[in-house]
């Protein structure tokens, strides 16, 4: 069956992607080191010395690299989940509100400011 068919037309946004069964798998291992951030001792290793946190957590050079560049589009094109970057987030130094704007390509003022115009006047409080 196509893909297609299941998921509908393609759509291209900056920064979104299908989170399909083939990224899934390759992302498996990504997405496992990145969720294991959720635990003190894992941010901890990896405060101390991130290479040898990922090279402990088997990542390939690929995934270290986007690691180390915190090349989250990159990260979620190949298999990572949001949830698994927001759980490593406070591990790598992100908020989610950084990884929204580096996603748009703005910074993360130009971010918020468009963010509150687009929000018509509600209450957006951070």
């Amino acid at each position: 069956m196509d893909i297609e068919s299941i998921l509908g037309p393609r759509v291209a946004i900056r920064g979104v992607c299908r989170f399909t069964t083939e990224r899934a798998q390759r992302g498996f291992r990504l997405n496992t080191f990145l969720t294991s951030m959720r635990q003190p001792q894992q941010r901890e290793a990896f405060a101390r010395d991130p290479e040898a946190c990922m090279a402990n957590h088997g990542l390939t050079a690929q995934e270290q690299d986007m690691v180390r560049r915190r090349d989250y589009p990159a990260m979620l094109d190949y298999g990572a989940s949001n949830v698994a970057l927001g759980k490593a987030g406070p591990a790598l130094g992100v908020s989610l509100l950084e990884r929204g704007a580096q996603g748009k390509g703005q910074t993360s003022q130009e971010f918020v400011a468009e963010r509150r115009a687009a929000n018509q006047g509600q209450a957006w409080q951070f």
